[in-house]
Protein backbone atom coordinates (compact mmCIF):
# COMPACT_ATOMS: atom_id res chain seq x y z
CA UNK A 1 0.00 0.00 0.00
CA UNK A 2 1.36 3.26 -0.94
CA UNK A 3 2.26 5.48 1.88
CA UNK A 4 -0.01 8.27 0.35
CA UNK A 5 -3.38 6.11 0.33
CA UNK A 6 -5.07 5.75 3.55
CA UNK A 7 -6.15 2.23 5.32
CA UNK A 8 -10.14 2.96 3.91
CA UNK A 9 -8.64 3.85 0.66
CA UNK A 10 -7.00 0.70 0.55
CA UNK A 11 -10.16 -1.16 1.50
CA UNK A 12 -12.40 0.59 -0.70
CA UNK A 13 -9.62 -0.48 -3.77
CA UNK A 14 -9.77 -4.22 -2.85
CA UNK A 15 -12.82 -4.54 -2.52
CA UNK A 16 -13.31 -2.60 -5.73
CA UNK A 17 -10.81 -5.02 -7.44
CA UNK A 18 -12.31 -7.89 -5.78
CA UNK A 19 -15.61 -7.65 -8.09
CA UNK A 20 -13.23 -8.24 -11.19
CA UNK A 21 -10.26 -10.61 -10.08
CA UNK A 22 -10.54 -13.72 -8.29
CA UNK A 23 -8.72 -13.96 -4.60
CA UNK A 24 -6.19 -15.79 -5.81
CA UNK A 25 -5.01 -12.96 -7.97
CA UNK A 26 -5.21 -10.63 -5.52
CA UNK A 27 -1.27 -10.73 -4.13
CA UNK A 28 0.39 -7.87 -5.62
CA UNK A 29 3.65 -9.03 -7.56
CA UNK A 30 5.71 -7.17 -5.60
CA UNK A 31 4.74 -9.04 -2.63
CA UNK A 32 6.49 -12.39 -4.12
CA UNK A 33 10.08 -13.74 -3.33
CA UNK A 34 12.72 -13.65 -5.84
CA UNK A 35 13.20 -17.06 -6.15
CA UNK A 36 9.21 -17.67 -6.65
CA UNK A 37 9.57 -15.33 -10.01
CA UNK A 38 10.27 -17.09 -13.21
CA UNK A 39 11.54 -15.01 -16.10
CA UNK A 40 8.07 -14.37 -16.93
CA UNK A 41 6.98 -12.59 -13.90
CA UNK A 42 10.25 -10.16 -14.64
CA UNK A 43 8.96 -9.62 -17.97
CA UNK A 44 5.79 -8.31 -16.71
CA UNK A 45 7.09 -6.08 -14.27
CA UNK A 46 8.61 -4.27 -17.10
CA UNK A 47 4.76 -4.50 -18.92
CA UNK A 48 3.46 -3.51 -16.03
CA UNK A 49 5.78 -0.39 -15.58
CA UNK A 50 5.01 0.49 -19.62
CA UNK A 51 1.26 0.44 -18.42
CA UNK A 52 1.39 2.83 -15.71
CA UNK A 53 4.12 5.55 -17.82
CA UNK A 54 2.15 5.11 -20.39
CA UNK A 55 -1.29 5.96 -18.72
CA UNK A 56 0.73 8.71 -16.82
CA UNK A 57 1.48 9.80 -19.62
CA UNK A 58 -1.60 10.06 -21.71
CA UNK A 59 -3.28 11.55 -18.26
CA UNK A 60 -1.36 14.38 -17.97
CA UNK A 61 -1.54 15.46 -21.80
CA UNK A 62 -5.25 14.87 -22.30
CA UNK A 63 -7.06 14.55 -19.39
CA UNK A 64 -7.24 12.66 -16.27
CA UNK A 65 -10.67 10.37 -18.27
CA UNK A 66 -8.08 8.54 -20.03
CA UNK A 67 -7.21 7.11 -16.60
CA UNK A 68 -10.21 5.25 -16.57
CA UNK A 69 -9.79 4.22 -20.46
CA UNK A 70 -6.68 2.30 -19.45
CA UNK A 71 -8.21 0.55 -16.25
CA UNK A 72 -11.14 -0.49 -18.78
CA UNK A 73 -8.76 -2.20 -20.87
CA UNK A 74 -7.12 -4.20 -17.80
CA UNK A 75 -10.59 -4.84 -16.22
CA UNK A 76 -12.02 -5.95 -19.84
CA UNK A 77 -9.05 -8.28 -20.55
CA UNK A 78 -9.79 -9.78 -16.72
CA UNK A 79 -13.29 -10.27 -17.47
CA UNK A 80 -12.42 -12.57 -20.60
CA UNK A 81 -9.80 -14.20 -19.14
CA UNK A 82 -12.72 -16.11 -17.32
CA UNK A 83 -13.70 -17.69 -20.58
CA UNK A 84 -9.98 -17.57 -22.78
CA UNK A 85 -7.41 -18.85 -21.08
CA UNK A 86 -5.37 -17.42 -23.48
CA UNK A 87 -5.77 -14.57 -21.60
CA UNK A 88 -5.26 -15.71 -18.30
CA UNK A 89 -1.27 -16.58 -19.39
CA UNK A 90 1.43 -13.66 -19.63
CA UNK A 91 2.34 -13.09 -23.24
CA UNK A 92 5.17 -11.06 -25.15
CA UNK A 93 4.58 -8.72 -28.04
CA UNK A 94 0.89 -9.22 -28.72
CA UNK A 95 -0.66 -6.89 -32.01
CA UNK A 96 -4.10 -6.22 -31.77
CA UNK A 97 -4.84 -6.80 -35.19
CA UNK A 98 -3.33 -10.17 -35.83
CA UNK A 99 -3.60 -11.40 -31.75
CA UNK A 100 -6.41 -10.17 -30.13
CA UNK A 101 -9.27 -9.05 -32.77
CA UNK A 102 -9.14 -12.76 -34.74
CA UNK A 103 -10.23 -14.43 -31.06
CA UNK A 104 -13.45 -12.16 -30.43
CA UNK A 105 -16.50 -11.20 -31.85
CA UNK A 106 -16.18 -7.54 -31.71
CA UNK A 107 -19.74 -5.49 -31.42
CA UNK A 108 -20.46 -2.06 -32.05
CA UNK A 109 -22.78 -1.44 -34.61
CA UNK A 110 -25.76 1.14 -33.92
CA UNK A 111 -28.73 -0.82 -35.12
CA UNK A 112 -30.76 2.61 -36.15
CA UNK A 113 -28.20 4.02 -38.60
CA UNK A 114 -25.91 0.65 -39.31
CA UNK A 115 -22.67 2.80 -38.82
CA UNK A 116 -19.65 1.56 -36.33
CA UNK A 117 -19.95 2.88 -32.72
CA UNK A 118 -17.39 4.82 -31.11
CA UNK A 119 -16.65 2.09 -28.69
CA UNK A 120 -15.15 -1.22 -27.74
CA UNK A 121 -17.10 -4.28 -27.34
CA UNK A 122 -15.37 -7.50 -27.37
CA UNK A 123 -17.49 -11.18 -26.98
CA UNK A 124 -16.50 -14.45 -26.35
CA UNK A 125 -19.06 -17.65 -25.78
CA UNK A 126 -21.29 -15.90 -23.15
CA UNK A 127 -19.11 -13.36 -21.75
CA UNK A 128 -19.44 -9.62 -23.32
CA UNK A 129 -16.77 -7.11 -22.47
CA UNK A 130 -17.67 -3.43 -23.03
CA UNK A 131 -15.23 -0.02 -22.36
CA UNK A 132 -18.23 1.78 -21.93
CA UNK A 133 -19.82 -0.36 -18.93
CA UNK A 134 -16.64 -0.76 -17.52
CA UNK A 135 -15.24 3.35 -17.41
CA UNK A 136 -18.51 3.69 -15.51
CA UNK A 137 -18.08 1.69 -13.08
CA UNK A 138 -14.83 3.25 -12.88
CA UNK A 139 -16.22 6.45 -12.67
CA UNK A 140 -18.33 5.93 -9.99
CA UNK A 141 -16.13 4.08 -7.72
CA UNK A 142 -13.93 7.25 -7.95
CA UNK A 143 -16.61 9.44 -7.57
CA UNK A 144 -18.93 8.21 -5.20
CA UNK A 145 -16.59 5.81 -3.03
CA UNK A 146 -13.49 7.73 -3.04
CA UNK A 147 -14.86 11.23 -3.51
CA UNK A 148 -12.66 11.98 -6.35
CA UNK A 149 -15.16 14.33 -7.93
CA UNK A 150 -13.18 16.18 -10.18
CA UNK A 151 -13.38 12.29 -12.14
CA UNK A 152 -14.50 13.36 -15.15
CA UNK A 153 -17.77 12.20 -16.05
CA UNK A 154 -17.57 11.70 -20.23
CA UNK A 155 -17.15 8.18 -20.81
CA UNK A 156 -17.95 8.41 -24.62
CA UNK A 157 -15.53 10.38 -25.26
CA UNK A 158 -12.97 8.79 -24.30
CA UNK A 159 -13.84 4.81 -25.25
CA UNK A 160 -14.65 6.68 -28.53
CA UNK A 161 -10.71 7.68 -28.85
CA UNK A 162 -9.74 3.91 -27.87
CA UNK A 163 -8.00 3.12 -30.64
CA UNK A 164 -5.54 5.96 -30.55
CA UNK A 165 -4.16 3.86 -27.42
CA UNK A 166 -4.25 0.32 -28.46
CA UNK A 167 -1.10 0.26 -26.82
CA UNK A 168 -2.15 0.32 -23.54
CA UNK A 169 -4.91 -2.09 -24.79
CA UNK A 170 -1.90 -4.89 -26.23
CA UNK A 171 -0.13 -4.65 -22.82
CA UNK A 172 -3.46 -5.19 -20.62
CA UNK A 173 -3.44 -8.18 -23.09
CA UNK A 174 -0.22 -9.68 -22.36
CA UNK A 175 -0.08 -9.63 -18.71
CA UNK A 176 -1.48 -12.49 -16.70
CA UNK A 177 -3.99 -12.05 -14.31
CA UNK A 178 -1.99 -11.17 -11.26
CA UNK A 179 0.16 -8.75 -13.65
CA UNK A 180 -3.22 -6.77 -14.28
CA UNK A 181 -4.02 -6.51 -11.16
CA UNK A 182 -0.85 -5.27 -10.31
CA UNK A 183 -1.71 -2.42 -13.11
CA UNK A 184 -4.74 -1.78 -11.96
CA UNK A 185 -3.98 -1.02 -8.51
CA UNK A 186 -1.18 0.75 -9.32
CA UNK A 187 -3.07 3.39 -11.78
CA UNK A 188 -5.84 3.13 -9.01
CA UNK A 189 -3.67 4.46 -6.56
CA UNK A 190 -2.10 7.19 -9.46
CA UNK A 191 -5.45 8.46 -9.78
CA UNK A 192 -6.34 8.73 -5.96
CA UNK A 193 -3.07 10.65 -4.74
CA UNK A 194 -3.38 12.83 -8.23
CA UNK A 195 -6.88 13.95 -8.44
CA UNK A 196 -7.69 15.72 -4.95
CA UNK A 197 -10.54 14.47 -2.94
CA UNK A 198 -13.57 16.28 -1.96
CA UNK A 199 -13.39 18.10 1.42
CA UNK A 200 -16.80 18.12 2.70
CA UNK A 201 -17.46 21.66 4.89
CA UNK A 202 -17.69 20.97 8.57
CA UNK A 203 -17.65 22.95 11.47
CA UNK A 204 -16.51 22.18 15.14
CA UNK A 205 -18.51 22.80 17.37
CA UNK A 206 -21.99 22.18 14.70
CA UNK A 207 -24.65 24.31 14.35
CA UNK A 208 -27.18 24.16 17.09
CA UNK A 209 -30.98 23.76 16.42
CA UNK A 210 -32.46 26.17 18.75
CA UNK A 211 -35.73 26.21 17.82
CA UNK A 212 -36.28 22.41 17.51
CA UNK A 213 -35.04 22.48 20.98
CA UNK A 214 -37.71 24.61 22.08
CA UNK A 215 -40.22 22.60 20.11
CA UNK A 216 -38.92 19.43 22.34
CA UNK A 217 -37.36 20.29 25.87
CA UNK A 218 -38.70 23.92 26.76
CA UNK A 219 -40.81 23.49 29.37
CA UNK A 220 -44.94 24.92 28.50
CA UNK A 221 -45.60 26.06 31.32
CA UNK A 222 -45.30 28.29 33.89
CA UNK A 223 -46.60 29.73 37.30
CA UNK A 224 -46.24 33.67 35.62
CA UNK A 225 -48.09 32.93 32.20
CA UNK A 226 -51.35 32.23 30.76
CA UNK A 227 -51.34 28.61 29.96
CA UNK A 228 -51.45 28.06 26.26
CA UNK A 229 -48.98 31.24 26.33
CA UNK A 230 -45.92 29.47 25.22
CA UNK A 231 -47.03 27.05 22.40
CA UNK A 232 -49.02 30.07 20.97
CA UNK A 233 -45.79 31.99 20.46
CA UNK A 234 -43.74 28.96 19.24
CA UNK A 235 -46.47 28.96 16.31
CA UNK A 236 -46.26 32.27 15.95
CA UNK A 237 -42.41 32.11 15.32
CA UNK A 238 -43.40 29.29 13.11
CA UNK A 239 -45.82 30.95 10.88
CA UNK A 240 -43.70 34.22 10.33
CA UNK A 241 -40.72 31.73 9.18
CA UNK A 242 -43.05 29.50 7.13
CA UNK A 243 -44.62 32.23 5.72
CA UNK A 244 -42.30 34.86 5.86
CA UNK A 245 -43.92 36.68 2.50
CA UNK A 246 -47.49 37.77 4.69
CA UNK A 247 -48.10 40.09 7.32
CA UNK A 248 -49.32 38.55 10.48
CA UNK A 249 -52.51 39.69 12.59
CA UNK A 250 -51.72 38.18 16.55
CA UNK A 251 -53.30 39.18 19.70
CA UNK A 252 -52.34 38.23 23.73
CA UNK A 253 -53.29 34.93 24.73
CA UNK A 254 -55.53 37.28 26.63
CA UNK A 255 -57.61 38.03 23.82
CA UNK A 256 -59.92 36.44 22.21
CA UNK A 257 -59.95 36.20 18.35
CA UNK A 258 -63.62 37.62 17.65
CA UNK A 259 -63.08 40.38 19.89
CA UNK A 260 -60.38 41.41 17.43
CA UNK A 261 -62.23 40.14 14.19
CA UNK A 262 -59.73 37.48 13.68
CA UNK A 263 -60.39 34.60 12.29
CA UNK A 264 -57.53 31.94 14.00
CA UNK A 265 -54.66 32.42 16.55
CA UNK A 266 -52.31 33.44 14.12
CA UNK A 267 -53.94 34.73 10.70
CA UNK A 268 -51.49 35.86 7.57
CA UNK A 269 -52.53 38.48 5.17
CA UNK A 270 -51.07 39.54 1.75
CA UNK A 271 -52.29 42.89 1.35
CA UNK A 272 -56.34 42.89 2.18
CA UNK A 273 -56.53 39.24 1.31
CA UNK A 274 -56.42 36.58 4.05
CA UNK A 275 -54.34 33.77 3.03
CA UNK A 276 -53.41 31.61 5.94
CA UNK A 277 -55.20 31.58 9.57
CA UNK A 278 -54.27 29.09 12.14
CA UNK A 279 -55.29 28.12 15.42
CA UNK A 280 -52.82 26.79 17.70
CA UNK A 281 -54.22 23.91 20.43
CA UNK A 282 -51.42 23.08 22.84
CA UNK A 283 -53.53 19.93 23.63
CA UNK A 284 -54.22 16.54 22.38
CA UNK A 285 -57.62 16.70 19.78
CA UNK A 286 -60.19 13.97 19.42
CA UNK A 287 -62.95 13.04 17.90
CA UNK A 288 -64.41 13.94 21.20
CA UNK A 289 -63.62 17.43 21.16
CA UNK A 290 -62.36 17.99 17.72
CA UNK A 291 -65.46 20.36 17.56
CA UNK A 292 -65.44 22.34 20.59
CA UNK A 293 -62.08 23.10 19.97
CA UNK A 294 -61.39 23.72 16.66
CA UNK A 295 -65.32 23.79 14.92
CA UNK A 296 -64.35 27.80 14.05
CA UNK A 297 -61.07 26.59 12.16
CA UNK A 298 -63.40 24.58 10.04
CA UNK A 299 -65.79 26.99 9.71
CA UNK A 300 -63.04 29.38 8.49
CA UNK A 301 -61.81 26.25 5.72
CA UNK A 302 -65.33 26.10 4.14
CA UNK A 303 -66.32 29.42 4.24
CA UNK A 304 -63.09 31.41 2.54
CA UNK A 305 -60.47 30.77 0.33
CA UNK A 306 -57.89 30.76 2.62
CA UNK A 307 -55.68 28.42 3.97
CA UNK A 308 -56.78 27.12 7.08
CA UNK A 309 -54.20 25.27 9.60
CA UNK A 310 -54.65 23.41 13.04
CA UNK A 311 -51.63 23.19 14.98
CA UNK A 312 -51.81 21.03 17.50
CA UNK A 313 -49.73 18.70 20.47
CA UNK A 314 -51.45 15.90 19.44
CA UNK A 315 -54.49 14.63 16.99
CA UNK A 316 -55.89 11.54 16.90
CA UNK A 317 -56.59 9.20 12.87
CA UNK A 318 -60.02 9.97 13.71
CA UNK A 319 -60.18 13.71 14.48
CA UNK A 320 -57.05 14.31 11.90
CA UNK A 321 -59.86 12.86 9.21
CA UNK A 322 -62.91 14.60 10.37
CA UNK A 323 -60.41 18.01 10.09
CA UNK A 324 -59.25 16.98 6.54
CA UNK A 325 -62.50 16.38 5.37
CA UNK A 326 -63.55 19.31 6.13
CA UNK A 327 -60.05 21.09 4.15
CA UNK A 328 -58.42 22.03 7.09
CA UNK A 329 -54.93 21.16 7.06
CA UNK A 330 -53.30 19.47 10.26
CA UNK A 331 -50.19 19.70 12.08
CA UNK A 332 -49.18 17.95 15.26
CA UNK A 333 -45.74 18.68 16.98
CA UNK A 334 -44.16 15.29 15.17
CA UNK A 335 -45.06 17.05 12.13
CA UNK A 336 -43.33 20.56 13.34
CA UNK A 337 -40.28 18.21 14.64
CA UNK A 338 -39.94 16.50 11.20
CA UNK A 339 -39.89 19.86 9.43
CA UNK A 340 -37.87 21.65 11.46
CA UNK A 341 -34.94 18.61 11.46
CA UNK A 342 -34.47 19.62 7.85
CA UNK A 343 -34.20 23.32 8.76
CA UNK A 344 -31.02 24.98 8.93
CA UNK A 345 -29.77 27.16 11.86
CA UNK A 346 -30.46 30.22 10.63
CA UNK A 347 -33.88 29.32 9.67
CA UNK A 348 -34.33 28.19 13.25
CA UNK A 349 -33.29 31.26 14.34
CA UNK A 350 -35.78 33.34 12.34
CA UNK A 351 -38.29 31.37 13.94
CA UNK A 352 -36.90 31.84 17.28
CA UNK A 353 -36.32 35.35 16.77
CA UNK A 354 -39.94 35.96 16.24
CA UNK A 355 -40.91 33.50 19.13
CA UNK A 356 -39.44 36.27 21.30
CA UNK A 357 -40.72 38.89 19.41
CA UNK A 358 -44.20 37.16 20.33
CA UNK A 359 -43.58 37.19 24.15
CA UNK A 360 -42.03 40.85 24.43
CA UNK A 361 -44.09 42.55 21.88
CA UNK A 362 -47.23 41.09 21.66
CA UNK A 363 -47.59 38.99 24.73
CA UNK A 364 -45.95 42.11 26.31
CA UNK A 365 -44.88 39.70 29.01
CA UNK A 366 -41.04 40.08 29.87
CA UNK A 367 -40.90 37.03 32.30
CA UNK A 368 -41.56 34.93 29.97
CA UNK A 369 -39.11 36.84 27.75
CA UNK A 370 -36.78 36.09 30.13
CA UNK A 371 -37.18 32.41 31.08
CA UNK A 372 -37.10 31.63 27.37
CA UNK A 373 -33.63 33.83 26.87
CA UNK A 374 -32.57 31.66 30.06
CA UNK A 375 -33.08 27.97 28.04
CA UNK A 376 -31.75 29.46 25.09
CA UNK A 377 -28.77 30.43 26.86
CA UNK A 378 -27.93 27.08 27.47
CA UNK A 379 -28.61 25.61 23.89
CA UNK A 380 -27.08 28.27 21.70
CA UNK A 381 -24.82 30.70 24.07
CA UNK A 382 -24.20 33.05 21.13
CA UNK A 383 -27.44 33.64 19.94
CA UNK A 384 -27.86 37.59 19.60
CA UNK A 385 -31.03 37.97 21.05
CA UNK A 386 -29.10 36.98 24.96
CA UNK A 387 -28.27 40.68 24.79
CA UNK A 388 -31.36 41.15 25.89
CA UNK A 389 -31.13 38.54 28.61
CA UNK A 390 -31.12 40.31 32.56
CA UNK A 391 -27.80 39.40 34.54
CA UNK A 392 -27.07 39.94 37.71
CA UNK A 393 -24.29 42.62 38.79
Amino acid sequence: MSKDITQDEQEAIDEFLDGYFASSTNKSLGEFQDEEKGDFSVDEAEDIEKIVELSRNVYNDRGSGYLGLALSFILSAEGLSKVDKWVADPKANLNWEDDILPRYDQKGVDYRTGQNIDTLTLRRGDVEEGLRSRINEIGDFFQSEMSRTNFPNAPGHYTGNWEDHVNILELAFSLSSSGRHEAAERLIEFGLIDLESKNYPTREPPFPQPFLEVLNDYERTHDNEMGGLTYQAMIYGYVKTEWPHLSLRASSVRTGSSRQHRFGDIDGYQGPDLMVSVEVKDRDIDEDNVHSELGTMMKVAERSTALSVAICRQVSEDARTTLEEEDVKVMTDEDLRTQLNTWDYHKQNLALQGMVHFLEHVEENPTATERLLEFIEGVDPDNTALAHLKTDS
